[in-house]
C-alpha cells in the first residue's frame, strides 16, 4: 500500500511539474523581457552610477546583464546559417567566443547610448518554431519605436536569441555581414578580423 502511494504522489509531482513547465514556456517570455529592460533601465538611471567615475560600473553590470539574458551561443550558430556545418569543432569554438565577446560590447554600447527611462509598451506575446516573439513598442514624444524580441528556451530559463529594432534583425544582419566576408575572401579571413576587432577592444577598454 505505501508503494502504491508513494508511485501515486510521485507521478502526480512529475505531471505538476510537467505542466508547470509548459506553462511557464507559453506564457512568461513577457515577464522575461519586461524584467531585463526593467533592470536595464534601472542600471542606467540608478544615481549612484552616474558620472565620469562610475562610467566603468555601469558598463559592467549592463554587459553582465546581456550576458546572463541572451543566447549567445545559438545567436552565433545562426548568424553563420549553412557555414556552420562547413567548419571544424576548433573554428566553432573559436568563432562562439570571439562572437559572444563582439555581440556583448556592441549591445552594451547600444543600451548605455540609446536606452534610458523609456515607456515600453508589450503587445501579444507569439509562438514560434523554436520559442515566442515579444513584440514591444518603445514610445517616445516624437517617435515610437517597434522592437521585437525572439526567445529560446534554454535549461529551464527564457534567453533572447534575436532582436528586431525597427524591423531590422541583428542576427540577420551579422549573417549579411559574416557571408560577405566569407564569400569574398574566406572563413579564417572572418576569424582573424573578429580576433583584431576583440583585441582592439580590449586594448581600448586597458587605457
Amino acid at each position: 500500500m505505501k508503494m502504491r502511494t508513494c508511485l501515486i504522489i510521485c507521478f502526480s509531482v512529475i505531471l505538476m511539474l510537467g505542466w508547470s513547465q509548459r506553462m511557464a514556456a507559453s506564457t512568461s517570455g513577457s515577464a522575461a523581457v519586461k524584467s531585463v529592460l526593467d533592470k536595464a533601465m534601472d542600471i542606467q538611471t540608478r544615481p549612484d552610477l552616474h558620472g565620469e567615475a562610475q562610467v566603468k560600473e555601469r558598463t559592467r553590470l549592463i554587459r553582465q546583464l546581456i550576458s546572463e539574458s541572451f543566447a549567445a551561443e545559438e545567436m552565433a550558430k545562426e548568424s553563420l546559417k549553412d557555414n556552420w556545418d562547413k567548419l571544424s569543432p576548433a573554428q566553432r569554438t573559436e568563432f562562439q567566443k570571439l562572437f559572444t565577446s563582439l555581440f556583448q560590447d556592441s549591445y552594451t554600447r547600444m543600451v548605455l547610448n540609446f536606452l534610458q527611462k523609456e515607456t515600453v509598451e508589450y503587445g501579444q506575446e507569439s509562438t514560434e518554431n523554436k520559442g515566442v516573439k515579444v513584440p514591444t513598442t518603445i514610445m517616445r514624444a516624437n517617435e515610437h519605436i517597434p522592437v521585437d524580441y525572439h526567445l529560446v528556451q534554454k535549461n529551464g530559463r527564457w534567453l533572447i536569441a534575436d532582436v528586431d529594432i525597427d524591423g531590422v534583425s541583428i542576427v540577420e544582419n551579422y549573417r549579411s555581414t559574416f557571408r560577405r566576408v566569407i564569400q569574398t575572401s574566406s572563413f579564417d579571413n572572418l576569424l582573424q578580423k573578429m580576433r583584431l576587432q576583440s583585441q582592439a577592444i580590449q586594448d581600448g577598454s586597458a587605457s
